[in-house]
């Protein structure tokens, strides 16, 4: 009996905790934390704890299917290949290369996110993205135009010495489990911690010293009232405002507008919160942390107003300061990076940064802009073929009517994925891959950490790594792509500017800090990395929304993880489906704990349990996202600018089903 122990990455979310898979006679038989990473230190939660039971899960894909009028038929692996290169072909000759596109999830590696984007660049399209889109594509927006880089500007290792913490809209014992003996140490150091949510939620009642139990949706008026308090109280960096940024007198002036007044009236929070939670940030260092419950609820300019507060007290650039985004994947700060429609792997979409690529490539990227992921199953288009690359669409987006519509209209639909998921049922042809454990590749982490995750097994039957699937489809379609990540990985730093300053050794040594862009705790402490050199405040004003029913929020549970294609497999506890309402709101409604409940919105319905909970708000409703139906009566609204739809603003009525 052979014994081996190798090292890998969580396949969870953003923290990117250090595994150690015990492998014997081929198959992984445990795993337990690494103590050696450098930033879980052997730290594990449920997810990681059992992350190895999905690997041989019994309704695994293991040979490729093509569908044949409703049903499924195996296909051998060279087939299937053969088959859907030559449809994509067809397709570009018919159509031109903007029919197509590529779409990745963001447990891809970096290696093949990158790889997806340089194929669908050759067939003559930009329309690639990830699910990175729907998730923090506003913050990766708003920090890259405010301070240089679209990821976190502190490290987590910072967290403990931090005078005060704000987490706006994020249950880190939910989401992070892993990063709470982060923000416990920060306490016992005397840290202070605002927590902003419309719920009373586990990380409140476990870190919070204050909670601002806000309005969903009303970021901006408070963040905006804020900083007027501040500005006319002389209470903000004027220094640092002085030396370190532009666009400070604009600022001032639209946020003139804002009173304390009105955002207790508009926000929900009382008056005398607002300006402790005022106060307390102007104490430095602060970290500025969020999650999905600003940018999905929010957008884009529910970001740029809260790096304006972090501006404004001058808390960046500092030892235990910054941004810190709560990235939910264990790829998606890489997948954001790489695989945008909008923008090439090395910069902007023009002629200059196209040349430089066809100096690596051996063609010329198309120059267009591409449409998004959202767009593209959520919008009206002309696409005849999408490749999905470990990424569920029909369980991930909303308004699942629409998706779906879209995902049947296809001509093409080749779906990559380990498990016959809900996208995968409408798909021409099934690709089996490999899982985590199964394939190599590096990963970025929430606050800018790339490790590596090596090969533990071999994948079952017919599945293979994404990377030989992408070099298999490149080949058919002529363009040839290495099967040695660690071959693309030195390809791709050499393309991606943000990735140039990477020792592969270094991704390798789990115990080393090999964050990009040159292995920085903090970023900016000399000099902001926008164009030249400064911070930049982007003024935003608030939008008052119309609401006749309750606003429906969705979030996470810890035992649970995102569409839980995987944890759906571990073994965890069931989900129940159900929706929380607040006593009060029950009570107006008819409604006892217990009843079954129609949840309507302008999108669809769904038949779910009610379940009556003071941690919510009055006047808001709560479901767990990874619940299949949520989707169902989540709307398909678009943030103007980063089409990131907010999941967090449908506004939904609630009424008894009595027998």
């Amino acid at each position: 009996m052979s014994t081996s122990y190798v090292r890998t990455i969580c396949p969870f979310c953003g923290v990117g905790c250090g595994l150690v898979l015990e492998v014997r006679d081929g198959e992984v038989v445990r795993v337990f934390g690494e103590k050696e990473h450098v930033l879980s230190k052997g730290r594990l939660c449920g997810k990681g704890a059992s992350s190895i039971r999905s690997l041989y899960s019994k309704d695994r894909i293991i040979y490729p299917l093509k569908r044949v009028g409703d049903n499924f038929i195996t296909i051998g692996y060279d087939d299937a290949i053969k088959e859907i290169t030559e449809k994509l072909l067809d397709i570009r000759d018919r159509y031109g290369g903007k029919s197509i596109a590529i779409f990745g999830g963001c447990q891809n590696t970096l290696e093949e996110t990158y790889i997806m984007g340089k194929l669908a660049r050759f067939l003559g399209s930009n329309n690639v993205d990830s699910c990175a889109r729907v998730c923090h594509e506003p913050s990766a927006m708003a920090l890259r135009e405010t301070v240089g880089i679209g990821g976190s500007g502190v490290s987590v290792e910072e967290v403990p010495r931090a005078k005060v913490i704000v987490i706006a809209g994020e249950s880190i014992t939910e989401s992070h489990p892993v990063l709470v003996d982060y923000f416990l140490e920060a306490k016992r150091n005397g840290a202070k911690i605002i927590v902003i949510d419309p719920r009373v939620t586990p990380t409140v009642r476990l870190l919070a010293d204050m909670h601002l139990q806000i309005n969903q949706g009303t970021d901006i008026y408070l963040f905006n009232a804020v900083a007027n308090y501040l500005i006319q109280s002389g209470k903000y960096d004027k220094e640092f405002v002085e030396s370190r940024t532009k666009g400070f007198e604009e600022y001032r002036e639209v946020v003139r507008d804002y009173s304390i007044e009105d955002a207790e009236k508009i926000t929900g929070i009382p008056k005398d919160e607002i300006v402790r939670f005022a106060e307390l940030i102007t104490t430095k260092p602060t970290i500025f942390s969020w999650g999905l419950g600003l940018s999905e609820g929010g957008g884009v300019n529910a970001v740029r107003a809260y790096l304006d507060l972090m501006l404004l007290t001058g808390n960046v650039g500092i030892d235990g300061g910054g941004p810190l985004v709560f990235r939910g994947q264990s790829n998606v700060q890489g997948s954001g990076d790489l695989l945008k429609p909008n923008r090439f792997p090395n910069g902007d979409i023009n002629e200059e940064n196209a040349r430089k690529l066809a100096g690596v490539w051996g063609f010329e990227p198309p120059l267009y802009k591409g449409l998004t992921v959202t767009d593209t199953f959520l919008r009206d288009n002309d696409i005849k073929a999408v490749i999905l690359f470990n990424f569920n669409v029909a369980h991930s987006l909303p308004n699942r009517d629409r998706v779906i519509k879209k995902l049947k209209e296809l001509e093409l639909l080749v779906v990559v994925d380990a498990f016959m998921n809900e996208t995968a049922r409408y798909a021409h042809y099934v690709l089996p891959t490999a899982m985590w454990a199964e394939e190599e590749g590096s990963v970025v982490s929430l606050d800018r950490l790339i490790k590596w995750r090596f090969r533990a097994v071999n994948p079952p039957g017919d599945a293979k790594p994404t990377l030989q699937i992408l070099s298999d489809l490149g080949a058919g379609l002529g363009l040839k792509i290495p099967t040695d990540p660690r071959e693309v990985f030195e390809e791709m730093r050499r393309v991606v500017p943000l990735y140039g300053g990477l020792d592969i050794k270094e991704v390798m040594d789990h115990s080393a800090n090999s964050r990009f862009p040159n292995r920085e705790l903090v970023l900016y402490k000399d000099r902001f990395l926008t164009p030249d050199g400064f911070a930049h405040f982007r003024p935003v004003r608030y939008v008052d929304r119309v609401r006749n029913g309750l606003v429906l929020i969705t979030g996470r549970v810890v035992t649970h993880f995102n569409t839980d294609t995987l944890t759906g497999r571990q073994g965890l506890s069931k989900l129940e489906e159900v929706v929380y309402i607040n006593e009060e709101d029950a009570r107006r409604l008819g409604i006892r704990d217990g009843d079954m409940v129609k949840v309507v919105s302008g999108c669809g319905e769904v038949i779910v349990r009610a379940r009556l909970s003071r941690d919510v708000k009055v006047g808001h409703a709560f479901m767990v996202n990874s619940l299949s139906i949520t989707n169902n009566v989540v709307c398909d609204e678009l943030d103007e600018e980063s089409r990131i739809p907010l999941y967090k603003s449908t506004v939904v009525n609630i009424t008894p089903i009595h027998p």
